[in-house]
C-alpha cells in the first residue's frame, strides 16, 4: 500500500510525496546525498513525528496517522532498527550540575555511550543522594557532526571528569520534561521491574517502561510561546525576537513555578478568562536587556525572568526615549489609567 509523505523545511511545506521512494529521491537530490541516507530518517520521521536536522535546518515527514500507527506497530513487534529506542541512563550531580546546565541550555551534548539515534528517548537517573529518575529527553542529534559542542566547564563539579568528557563521539538531546518525584526512586523502580544497580545505559522495554512513561505527561518545548513577540500599529506589523532564556524549557517552567501562569504585569490569568484552554498559557520575559549580559552569565529563573501575557511583553520590548520600558513602569501606567476611569 503506497505511503503519501509530505515533506516540510523548517514548517514550511517542499514537497508532497506519493510513496517514501518518491520522498527520498526528492529529499536525496535536495540535499545532495545519497538516497539510501534518506530511508532511515522519513521513516522515522513520518512514524514517530521525529524531525531530521541537516545543516541547521529541520525537515519533517508527515504520513496520514492511520498508516503511520500501523508502520510503528510493525517497526515495534519486530525490534526493527528504525523502532524508537528508550533508555534509562545514569548522571552523577557530584560529577556534573544537570539541572544548572538545562536552565542555561535549550539543549546538550552526552557523552555518546551507546549508538543513540534521531529521536531516541532517554531517561536520566539522577545517583548520588537523589537516586531518582528525573529527566526525560530526547536526542536530536544521535552523533553530533559539527565542531560547536559545548563542554560547559562551569557545570562540572569534578575537574577529572571535565578533562575527560573533552573529546570523543557526542549525542545532542533536548530536555522533554522534568519530574521530582519519590514515585521515581531507585526503591520504586526496583518493585516495578528494575534488576540490579543503574551503572550504565540500559534499554527499557516492559513493565519498567511503562512504569517510568506514566510519570512524564508533558512535552515542556510545546509550552514555550514564541520565537517572536508581536507587535502591530497601523496596519503594520512587526515582530521582536526574543532571547533563549525565555525560550529555555526548564528556566521557564521554575519561572512560572515560582509566580504562576498569571501576567505580573497586567494580571491577566488566560484560564480564568478563556477556560481550560488558555490552562498555564503565558510568555516568559527576560527582565535584563541583550546588552547588559556578559559572556559568562547565568540566568536565576526567579531573577531574571517573570511570566507576561504577550500585550506586556511585546510593551516590554519597546524603548521610551531610547530606554526599554521595565515591568514596575508598566505596572504603573497601568495603576494611572484605572485610577482615570
Amino acid at each position: 500500500m503506497p505511503t503519501p509523505i509530505t515533506i516540510s523545511k523548517n514548517d514550511q511545506l517542499l514537497y508532497e510525496a506519493t510513496n517514501i521512494q518518491e520522498a527520498a529521491g526528492y529529499l536525496a537530490d535536495y540535499l545532495n546525498i545519497k538516497k539510501s541516507k534518506c530511508y532511515d530518517p522519513i521513516e522515522r520521521g513520518y512514524v514517530y513525528n521525529i524531525p531530521y536536522h541537516f545543516e541547521g535546518n529541520e525537515y519533517r515527514f508527515i504520513a496520514p496517522p492511520e498508516i503511520a500507527a500501523n508502520r510503528r506497530q510493525e517497526l515495534e513487534e519486530r525490534d526493527h532498527k528504525n523502532a524508537r529506542r528508550i533508555w534509562l541512563v545514569p548522571a552523577n550531580p557530584n560529577e556534573y550540575d544537570l539541572e544548572r546546565a538545562f536552565v542555561q541550555f535549550e539543549n546538550l551534548d552526552w557523552k555518546r555511550s551507546f549508538n543513540y539515534e534521531n529521536g531516541d528517548i532517554l531517561f536520566l537517573y539522577v545517583s548520588g543522594s537523589v537516586k531518582k529518575v528525573r529527566y526525560k529527553v530526547e536526542v536530536i542529534e544521535g552523533l553530533v557532526q559539527t565542531d560547536d559542542t559545548i563542554y560547559d566547564q562551569s557545570f562540572w563539579v569534578d575537574q577529572e571528569k571535565y578533562d575527560q568528557s573533552i573529546g570523543g563521539d557526542k549525542t545532542r538531546v533536548r530536555l522533554v520534561d522534568v519530574v521530582d518525584t519519590d514515585g521515581l526512586s531507585l526503591y520504586r523502580l526496583r518493585e516495578h521491574g528494575l534488576k540490579g544497580k543503574i551503572q550504565g545505559s540500559m534499554k527499557l522495554t516492559g513493565e519498567l517502561l511503562d512504569y517510568i512513561m506514566s510519570y512524564f505527561q508533558k512535552d515542556l518545548s510545546t509550552e514555550v510561546y514564541p520565537d517572536e513577540v508581536p507587535e502591530m500599529w497601523e496596519g503594520e506589523q512587526r515582530t521582536i525576537t526574543i532571547n533563549s532564556y525565555e525560550r529555555n524549557p526548564l528556566a521557564r517552567k521554575q519561572c512560572i513555578d515560582h509566580y504562576g501562569a498569571e501576567c505580573q504585569v497586567c494580571k491577566m490569568n488566560f484560564k480564568n478568562t478563556y477556560g481550560e484552554v488558555g490552562r498555564e498559557f503565558i510568555h516568559v520575559h527576560h527582565i535584563t536587556p541583550l546588552h547588559e549580559i556578559q559572556k559568562d552569565y547565568q540566568v536565576n529563573p526567579i531573577e531574571d525572568l517573570i511570566p507576561v501575557c504577550p500585550n506586556c511583553h511585546a510593551m516590554l520590548h519597546r524603548k521610551e526615549n531610547g530606554v526599554y520600558l521595565t515591568v514596575e513602569v508598566l505596572k504603573e501606567r497601568l495603576k494611572m489609567k484605572v485610577s482615570t476611569l
